[in-house]
Protein backbone atom coordinates (compact mmCIF):
# COMPACT_ATOMS: atom_id res chain seq x y z
CA UNK A 1 0.00 0.00 0.00
CA UNK A 2 1.40 3.40 -1.04
CA UNK A 3 0.66 5.76 1.85
CA UNK A 4 1.70 8.70 -0.32
CA UNK A 5 -1.45 8.21 -2.39
CA UNK A 6 -4.93 9.11 -1.15
CA UNK A 7 -7.19 6.27 0.03
CA UNK A 8 -10.43 8.00 -1.01
CA UNK A 9 -11.21 10.48 -3.78
CA UNK A 10 -14.05 12.98 -3.35
CA UNK A 11 -15.33 14.38 -6.66
CA UNK A 12 -17.16 17.73 -6.51
CA UNK A 13 -18.62 19.22 -9.72
CA UNK A 14 -18.72 23.01 -9.43
CA UNK A 15 -20.85 25.40 -11.45
CA UNK A 16 -21.67 28.96 -10.33
CA UNK A 17 -21.75 27.90 -6.68
CA UNK A 18 -19.60 30.69 -5.28
CA UNK A 19 -22.06 31.68 -2.54
CA UNK A 20 -22.17 28.17 -1.06
CA UNK A 21 -18.88 26.58 -2.11
CA UNK A 22 -16.96 27.38 1.09
CA UNK A 23 -19.53 25.45 3.17
CA UNK A 24 -18.89 22.32 1.10
CA UNK A 25 -15.11 22.64 0.94
CA UNK A 26 -14.78 23.51 4.64
CA UNK A 27 -16.74 20.37 5.52
CA UNK A 28 -14.34 18.28 3.42
CA UNK A 29 -11.27 20.02 4.84
CA UNK A 30 -12.57 19.23 8.35
CA UNK A 31 -12.63 15.45 7.76
CA UNK A 32 -11.16 13.45 10.65
CA UNK A 33 -9.83 10.93 8.13
CA UNK A 34 -6.61 12.41 6.63
CA UNK A 35 -5.90 10.33 3.50
CA UNK A 36 -8.32 11.95 1.07
CA UNK A 37 -8.10 13.98 -2.08
CA UNK A 38 -10.84 16.28 -3.33
CA UNK A 39 -11.10 16.84 -7.06
CA UNK A 40 -12.92 20.08 -7.81
CA UNK A 41 -14.20 20.23 -11.38
CA UNK A 42 -14.97 23.84 -12.33
CA UNK A 43 -17.46 23.29 -15.13
CA UNK A 44 -17.08 26.65 -16.86
CA UNK A 45 -18.41 28.75 -13.97
CA UNK A 46 -19.15 32.40 -14.74
CA UNK A 47 -18.86 33.54 -11.11
CA UNK A 48 -15.92 33.34 -8.68
CA UNK A 49 -16.24 29.56 -8.15
CA UNK A 50 -13.05 28.83 -10.08
CA UNK A 51 -10.92 31.23 -8.04
CA UNK A 52 -12.40 29.88 -4.78
CA UNK A 53 -11.39 26.36 -5.84
CA UNK A 54 -7.89 27.57 -6.67
CA UNK A 55 -7.67 29.23 -3.26
CA UNK A 56 -8.44 26.01 -1.40
CA UNK A 57 -5.94 24.09 -3.55
CA UNK A 58 -3.26 26.67 -2.75
CA UNK A 59 -3.84 26.20 1.00
CA UNK A 60 -4.24 22.41 1.00
CA UNK A 61 -2.66 20.25 -1.75
CA UNK A 62 -5.27 17.55 -1.12
CA UNK A 63 -7.62 19.79 -3.11
CA UNK A 64 -7.02 19.47 -6.86
CA UNK A 65 -8.75 21.66 -9.44
CA UNK A 66 -9.80 20.97 -13.00
CA UNK A 67 -11.04 23.93 -15.08
CA UNK A 68 -13.07 22.93 -18.13
CA UNK A 69 -15.65 24.27 -20.53
CA UNK A 70 -19.24 23.90 -19.39
CA UNK A 71 -20.55 20.45 -20.25
CA UNK A 72 -23.03 19.68 -17.47
CA UNK A 73 -22.76 17.84 -14.19
CA UNK A 74 -22.36 14.41 -15.83
CA UNK A 75 -19.41 15.65 -17.87
CA UNK A 76 -17.88 17.22 -14.76
CA UNK A 77 -18.20 14.04 -12.72
CA UNK A 78 -16.66 12.01 -15.53
CA UNK A 79 -13.68 14.39 -15.59
CA UNK A 80 -13.33 14.00 -11.82
CA UNK A 81 -13.42 10.20 -12.06
CA UNK A 82 -10.75 10.29 -14.77
CA UNK A 83 -8.45 12.28 -12.48
CA UNK A 84 -9.10 10.30 -9.28
CA UNK A 85 -6.15 8.37 -7.81
CA UNK A 86 -7.82 6.41 -4.99
CA UNK A 87 -9.81 3.22 -5.37
CA UNK A 88 -12.64 4.40 -3.10
CA UNK A 89 -14.76 7.09 -4.72
CA UNK A 90 -17.26 9.48 -3.11
CA UNK A 91 -19.29 12.31 -4.64
CA UNK A 92 -20.52 15.59 -3.18
CA UNK A 93 -22.27 18.61 -4.66
CA UNK A 94 -20.75 22.07 -4.37
CA UNK A 95 -23.61 23.62 -2.39
CA UNK A 96 -23.96 20.77 0.14
CA UNK A 97 -21.96 19.64 3.19
CA UNK A 98 -20.80 16.39 4.79
CA UNK A 99 -20.34 15.38 8.42
CA UNK A 100 -16.70 15.61 9.60
CA UNK A 101 -16.48 11.88 10.38
CA UNK A 102 -18.10 10.66 7.16
CA UNK A 103 -14.89 9.48 5.49
CA UNK A 104 -13.49 8.01 8.71
CA UNK A 105 -16.64 5.94 9.25
CA UNK A 106 -16.86 4.81 5.62
CA UNK A 107 -13.19 3.89 5.32
CA UNK A 108 -13.24 2.09 8.67
CA UNK A 109 -16.09 -0.10 7.47
CA UNK A 110 -14.38 -0.76 4.13
CA UNK A 111 -11.21 -1.85 5.92
CA UNK A 112 -13.30 -4.56 7.58
CA UNK A 113 -15.20 -5.47 4.39
CA UNK A 114 -13.39 -4.14 1.27
CA UNK A 115 -15.94 -5.56 -1.20
CA UNK A 116 -18.87 -3.72 0.39
CA UNK A 117 -20.68 -0.55 -0.57
CA UNK A 118 -21.12 1.85 2.36
CA UNK A 119 -24.29 3.96 2.44
CA UNK A 120 -25.43 6.81 4.69
CA UNK A 121 -28.46 9.05 5.06
CA UNK A 122 -29.06 12.60 3.94
CA UNK A 123 -31.22 15.42 5.22
CA UNK A 124 -32.49 18.69 3.77
CA UNK A 125 -33.01 20.11 7.28
CA UNK A 126 -29.95 22.07 8.52
CA UNK A 127 -31.03 21.66 12.14
CA UNK A 128 -31.38 17.90 11.73
CA UNK A 129 -27.93 17.81 10.12
CA UNK A 130 -26.42 19.79 13.00
CA UNK A 131 -28.07 17.48 15.52
CA UNK A 132 -26.79 14.40 13.70
CA UNK A 133 -23.17 15.43 14.29
CA UNK A 134 -23.39 14.24 17.89
CA UNK A 135 -25.90 11.42 17.34
CA UNK A 136 -25.11 7.67 17.34
CA UNK A 137 -23.99 6.06 14.08
CA UNK A 138 -25.57 2.57 14.04
CA UNK A 139 -24.54 0.30 11.18
CA UNK A 140 -26.91 -2.16 9.50
CA UNK A 141 -25.60 -4.94 7.28
CA UNK A 142 -27.56 -6.02 4.24
CA UNK A 143 -27.02 -7.09 0.63
CA UNK A 144 -27.92 -5.64 -2.72
CA UNK A 145 -30.27 -8.55 -3.42
CA UNK A 146 -32.17 -7.89 -0.19
CA UNK A 147 -32.31 -4.13 -0.66
CA UNK A 148 -33.07 -3.96 -4.41
CA UNK A 149 -31.12 -1.24 -6.20
CA UNK A 150 -34.35 0.07 -7.74
CA UNK A 151 -35.40 1.46 -4.35
CA UNK A 152 -35.34 5.14 -3.39
CA UNK A 153 -32.26 4.52 -1.26
CA UNK A 154 -30.16 4.59 -4.46
CA UNK A 155 -31.70 7.71 -6.00
CA UNK A 156 -28.69 9.92 -5.17
CA UNK A 157 -25.07 9.53 -6.18
CA UNK A 158 -23.62 11.16 -3.04
CA UNK A 159 -24.86 8.80 -0.30
CA UNK A 160 -22.59 5.82 -0.97
CA UNK A 161 -19.05 4.71 -1.76
CA UNK A 162 -17.92 3.28 -5.10
CA UNK A 163 -14.99 1.17 -6.25
CA UNK A 164 -13.10 3.11 -8.90
CA UNK A 165 -11.42 -0.14 -9.96
CA UNK A 166 -14.82 -1.65 -10.82
CA UNK A 167 -15.92 1.54 -12.58
CA UNK A 168 -12.84 1.62 -14.80
CA UNK A 169 -12.84 -2.12 -15.43
CA UNK A 170 -16.36 -1.85 -16.88
CA UNK A 171 -15.94 1.56 -18.53
CA UNK A 172 -18.81 3.02 -16.50
CA UNK A 173 -19.54 6.71 -17.15
CA UNK A 174 -22.22 9.24 -16.31
CA UNK A 175 -24.57 9.75 -19.25
CA UNK A 176 -23.67 13.20 -20.60
CA UNK A 177 -27.06 13.43 -22.31
CA UNK A 178 -28.47 13.73 -18.78
CA UNK A 179 -27.56 16.14 -16.03
CA UNK A 180 -28.27 19.41 -17.80
CA UNK A 181 -31.35 21.51 -18.52
CA UNK A 182 -34.53 19.57 -17.73
CA UNK A 183 -32.86 16.17 -18.25
CA UNK A 184 -32.28 15.06 -14.68
CA UNK A 185 -31.95 11.56 -13.24
CA UNK A 186 -28.27 11.05 -14.04
CA UNK A 187 -27.65 10.11 -10.39
CA UNK A 188 -30.07 7.19 -10.28
CA UNK A 189 -29.05 6.10 -13.77
CA UNK A 190 -25.38 5.89 -12.74
CA UNK A 191 -26.04 4.12 -9.44
CA UNK A 192 -28.39 1.64 -11.12
CA UNK A 193 -25.79 0.73 -13.73
CA UNK A 194 -23.04 0.53 -11.08
CA UNK A 195 -25.09 -1.88 -8.98
CA UNK A 196 -25.80 -3.98 -12.06
CA UNK A 197 -22.10 -4.50 -12.86
CA UNK A 198 -21.09 -8.14 -12.98
CA UNK A 199 -19.51 -9.44 -9.78
CA UNK A 200 -19.08 -13.06 -10.83
CA UNK A 201 -22.37 -14.12 -9.30
CA UNK A 202 -21.56 -12.71 -5.85
CA UNK A 203 -24.04 -10.45 -4.09
CA UNK A 204 -22.88 -6.94 -3.18
CA UNK A 205 -22.65 -6.46 0.62
CA UNK A 206 -24.13 -3.19 1.92
CA UNK A 207 -23.11 -1.44 5.13
CA UNK A 208 -25.68 1.22 5.98
CA UNK A 209 -24.82 3.97 8.47
CA UNK A 210 -28.11 4.94 10.12
CA UNK A 211 -27.47 8.67 10.36
CA UNK A 212 -27.91 11.64 7.98
CA UNK A 213 -24.23 12.39 7.30
CA UNK A 214 -24.93 14.43 4.16
CA UNK A 215 -26.66 17.83 4.11
CA UNK A 216 -28.55 18.37 0.88
CA UNK A 217 -29.02 22.13 0.63
CA UNK A 218 -31.66 23.75 -1.55
CA UNK A 219 -30.63 27.42 -1.60
CA UNK A 220 -28.78 27.34 -4.93
CA UNK A 221 -31.07 28.55 -7.72
CA UNK A 222 -28.46 27.37 -10.27
CA UNK A 223 -28.69 23.75 -9.10
CA UNK A 224 -29.71 21.17 -11.66
CA UNK A 225 -32.89 20.30 -9.75
CA UNK A 226 -34.00 23.96 -9.66
CA UNK A 227 -33.18 24.42 -13.36
CA UNK A 228 -35.15 21.30 -14.24
CA UNK A 229 -38.12 22.39 -12.15
CA UNK A 230 -38.20 25.77 -13.90
CA UNK A 231 -37.90 24.15 -17.32
CA UNK A 232 -40.67 21.68 -16.61
CA UNK A 233 -43.02 24.30 -15.20
CA UNK A 234 -42.38 26.63 -18.16
CA UNK A 235 -43.18 24.00 -20.80
CA UNK A 236 -46.00 21.54 -21.19
CA UNK A 237 -44.90 18.25 -19.67
CA UNK A 238 -45.76 15.07 -21.53
CA UNK A 239 -46.85 12.19 -19.34
CA UNK A 240 -44.65 9.07 -19.49
CA UNK A 241 -45.84 6.06 -21.50
CA UNK A 242 -47.97 3.68 -19.41
CA UNK A 243 -46.38 0.37 -18.49
CA UNK A 244 -48.41 -2.85 -18.69
CA UNK A 245 -48.88 -4.93 -15.52
CA UNK A 246 -46.75 -2.43 -13.59
CA UNK A 247 -48.57 -2.93 -10.28
CA UNK A 248 -47.86 -6.68 -10.41
CA UNK A 249 -44.16 -6.06 -11.00
CA UNK A 250 -44.05 -3.53 -8.17
CA UNK A 251 -45.81 -5.85 -5.73
CA UNK A 252 -43.16 -8.49 -6.39
CA UNK A 253 -40.33 -5.96 -6.02
CA UNK A 254 -41.78 -4.63 -2.78
CA UNK A 255 -41.99 -8.12 -1.31
CA UNK A 256 -38.18 -8.37 -1.46
CA UNK A 257 -37.29 -4.82 -0.40
CA UNK A 258 -39.86 -4.07 2.29
CA UNK A 259 -38.39 -6.11 5.20
CA UNK A 260 -34.88 -4.69 4.74
CA UNK A 261 -36.10 -1.09 4.50
CA UNK A 262 -38.06 -1.45 7.74
CA UNK A 263 -34.94 -2.61 9.60
CA UNK A 264 -32.58 0.10 8.37
CA UNK A 265 -33.11 2.54 11.22
CA UNK A 266 -32.51 5.33 8.72
CA UNK A 267 -35.45 7.70 9.05
CA UNK A 268 -34.89 9.79 5.92
CA UNK A 269 -34.33 6.74 3.71
CA UNK A 270 -37.46 5.07 5.10
CA UNK A 271 -39.56 8.18 4.49
CA UNK A 272 -38.24 8.40 0.93
CA UNK A 273 -39.01 4.71 0.44
CA UNK A 274 -42.64 5.08 1.59
CA UNK A 275 -43.33 8.13 -0.60
CA UNK A 276 -41.48 6.54 -3.53
CA UNK A 277 -43.56 3.35 -3.49
CA UNK A 278 -46.89 5.11 -3.03
CA UNK A 279 -46.14 7.28 -6.06
CA UNK A 280 -44.95 4.27 -8.07
CA UNK A 281 -48.14 2.39 -7.25
CA UNK A 282 -50.11 5.48 -8.32
CA UNK A 283 -48.28 5.33 -11.65
CA UNK A 284 -49.25 1.67 -11.87
CA UNK A 285 -52.91 2.49 -11.28
CA UNK A 286 -52.72 5.28 -13.88
CA UNK A 287 -51.03 2.91 -16.36
CA UNK A 288 -53.72 0.28 -15.86
CA UNK A 289 -56.46 2.80 -16.58
CA UNK A 290 -54.65 4.11 -19.64
CA UNK A 291 -54.22 0.59 -21.00
CA UNK A 292 -57.70 -0.50 -19.85
CA UNK A 293 -56.13 -3.31 -17.82
CA UNK A 294 -57.62 -4.66 -14.58
CA UNK A 295 -55.66 -4.09 -11.40
CA UNK A 296 -54.40 -7.21 -9.60
CA UNK A 297 -57.23 -9.01 -7.79
CA UNK A 298 -58.07 -7.30 -4.49
CA UNK A 299 -55.31 -4.77 -5.17
CA UNK A 300 -56.12 -2.20 -2.48
CA UNK A 301 -56.59 -4.98 0.11
CA UNK A 302 -53.34 -6.74 -0.75
CA UNK A 303 -51.09 -7.25 2.32
CA UNK A 304 -48.22 -5.43 0.60
CA UNK A 305 -50.37 -2.31 0.15
CA UNK A 306 -51.74 -2.56 3.68
CA UNK A 307 -48.25 -2.86 5.18
CA UNK A 308 -47.10 0.12 3.14
CA UNK A 309 -50.03 2.24 4.32
CA UNK A 310 -49.76 1.09 7.93
CA UNK A 311 -46.07 1.98 8.11
CA UNK A 312 -46.78 5.34 6.46
CA UNK A 313 -49.33 6.04 9.19
CA UNK A 314 -47.03 4.75 11.94
CA UNK A 315 -44.20 7.01 10.75
CA UNK A 316 -46.63 9.92 10.08
CA UNK A 317 -45.16 10.42 6.61
CA UNK A 318 -47.51 12.55 4.54
CA UNK A 319 -48.11 11.54 0.93
CA UNK A 320 -50.84 12.93 -1.26
CA UNK A 321 -51.56 9.33 -2.32
CA UNK A 322 -52.12 7.94 1.18
CA UNK A 323 -55.82 8.77 1.48
CA UNK A 324 -56.86 7.59 -2.02
CA UNK A 325 -55.04 4.28 -1.46
CA UNK A 326 -56.51 3.85 2.01
CA UNK A 327 -60.00 4.41 0.59
CA UNK A 328 -59.37 2.32 -2.54
CA UNK A 329 -60.13 5.19 -4.94
CA UNK A 330 -58.40 4.09 -8.14
CA UNK A 331 -59.74 6.99 -10.22
CA UNK A 332 -58.46 9.58 -7.77
CA UNK A 333 -55.06 7.83 -7.56
CA UNK A 334 -54.73 8.00 -11.34
CA UNK A 335 -55.92 11.61 -11.55
CA UNK A 336 -53.51 12.73 -8.82
CA UNK A 337 -50.61 11.02 -10.57
CA UNK A 338 -51.40 12.81 -13.84
CA UNK A 339 -51.62 16.15 -12.00
CA UNK A 340 -48.40 15.38 -10.09
CA UNK A 341 -46.43 14.49 -13.22
CA UNK A 342 -47.68 17.53 -15.16
CA UNK A 343 -47.26 19.98 -12.22
CA UNK A 344 -50.96 20.87 -12.36
CA UNK A 345 -52.14 23.41 -9.79
CA UNK A 346 -54.89 21.00 -8.68
CA UNK A 347 -52.25 18.61 -7.36
CA UNK A 348 -50.95 21.26 -4.96
CA UNK A 349 -54.46 22.30 -3.98
CA UNK A 350 -55.32 18.73 -3.05
CA UNK A 351 -51.95 18.29 -1.34
CA UNK A 352 -52.33 21.33 0.92
CA UNK A 353 -56.03 20.79 1.61
CA UNK A 354 -55.71 17.16 2.68
CA UNK A 355 -52.64 17.84 4.82
CA UNK A 356 -54.37 20.75 6.56
CA UNK A 357 -57.71 18.96 7.07
CA UNK A 358 -56.66 15.40 7.87
CA UNK A 359 -52.92 15.04 8.40
CA UNK A 360 -51.68 17.91 10.59
CA UNK A 361 -48.43 16.90 12.25
CA UNK A 362 -47.48 14.40 9.53
CA UNK A 363 -44.08 14.98 7.89
CA UNK A 364 -44.42 16.81 4.56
Amino acid sequence: MDHNLPAVSVVVPVYNAGRWLARCLDSIAAQTYPRWECILVDDGSADDSGSICDGYAAKDPRFRVIHKENGGVSSARNAGMDAARANVLVFADADDAVAPDLLELAMGLLEQEPEAMVLWGLTMDPEAFAASLSAPRPVTRSTLRAMSWNSALFANVYTQTYSLERIRAHGLRFDTAMGRGALIGEDHDFVTRYCALDRGGRDLPLLVIGAPLYYYAQENENSLMKQAARARSADSVALPPPEPRYCEVLLADMASTFPSMCDLGQEKALQDYLRHYLRCFAFGVWSARQLKEPLPRGFFRRPEIRRLLDLTKEQKVFSVYYLPFRLGLAGLCARLYAWDESHHINYWRFYEATHRLFFRGWKK
